[in-house]
């Protein structure tokens, strides 16, 4: 048997970072007395400021995972607040995970749409923007992809690795 050939390093300095949350288990935080602490959790205050409508708890919506289009009066449904949390939660846990050299905490993590020439809806694909450290130099981009598929939302970032 031969000896196995030395492993090359991967040529490109990118990290990798995933994530996966149960939308059900936002929905249920979402509907108990820890909501705002959560959502203060991970949101950054840009976020909740640019998010408000979404976020905001709508008396009288409809409770059913089955409500999920609709409500009354253009309001959220709570099944669909929930999987929008759900994807940002995902999202900045593998941001953070494609930095492992930086200490990053939710609020050093924002999800922005990133514009384009081929904007579908008048919004860009995701990209997380990543505060500089201790305020210093500029903040960076890593590339995100978020994903839903029944109860779950998924996301997937790549990121450049300094080191």
């Amino acid at each position: 048997m031969k000896p196995p050939l030395p492993l090359r390093a991967f040529p490109f300095p990118l990290n990798v970072g995933t994530d996966i949350c149960q939308i059900s288990r936002v929905r249920r935080i979402l509907d108990s007395p820890r909501r705002t602490r959560f959502i203060n959790r991970i949101l950054a205050p840009e976020e909740l400021e640019s998010h408000k409508a979404r976020l905001d708890p709508s008396p009288g919506t409809i409770l059913a995972k089955d409500a999920q289009i609709g409500g009354r009066g253009g309001e959220t449904p709570p099944w669909e607040t929930a999987a929008f949390l759900a994807g940002r939660f995902a999202a900045k846990e593998a941001a953070i995970k494609a930095h492992p050299h930086r200490q990053l905490s939710f609020h050093d993590v924002v999800i922005e749409r990133r514009m384009g020439k081929a904007q579908r809806l008048g919004s860009g694909p995701p990209v997380a923007r990543i505060r500089a450290a201790n305020g210093e130099g500029e903040d960076v981009s890593a590339l995100i992809s978020i994903s839903h598929d029944g109860d779950y939302a998924t996301a997937v970032c790549i990121a450049h690795d300094p080191s």
